[in-house]
């Protein structure tokens, strides 16, 4: 019948119709579920080195971004960056998303280092971060 449902119960069979269950979502450690006009989304929350890495280089795109304007650069003039990071995870991180920080922030140059140049400095010391930057071609 639709709407109605078998179960074996101490192997005896015993039918149920829709009226008679309930349906709750009870996430799995780790997970969210939602749902709405009948509708059920579930997210996997656990943070993996991947996306904890992402958000790392979200974090300095953001910082780099205040610097621009703090030095009196505008959102549309090309820099050449330099970094130092307190930490090995926040390194890796800017590793490995150096091209995409890159372009978010219009560098043209990229460093790993300090510069040679007399640049000032910022520092985001809940990030363990220091840039140093200027326009491009200065």
């Amino acid at each position: 019948h639709a709407g109605n449902a078998a179960v074996l119960v101490d192997g005896e069979r015993v039918e149920l119709s829709s009226d008679e269950v309930v349906v709750t979502e009870t996430p799995t450690l780790g997970w969210a579920v939602a749902t709405d006009a009948g509708v059920s989304v579930a997210l996997d929350l656990e943070l993996t080195d991947e996306l904890r890495s992402a958000g790392l280089a979200r974090e300095v795109v953001r910082f780099v971004q205040d610097a621009r304007k703090t030095s009196g650069l505008e959102i549309t003039d090309r820099i050449e960056l330099w970094w130092q990071a307190d930490d090995d995870a926040l390194a890796s991180a800017l590793r490995e998303h150096r091209d995409a920080v890159a372009g978010e922030v219009l560098a043209v140059a990229v460093t790993d280092s300090r510069p040679n140049a007399d640049v000032t400095p910022h520092r985001d010391d809940e990030l363990g971060l220091t840039v140093w930057l200027r326009a491009a071609g200065e």
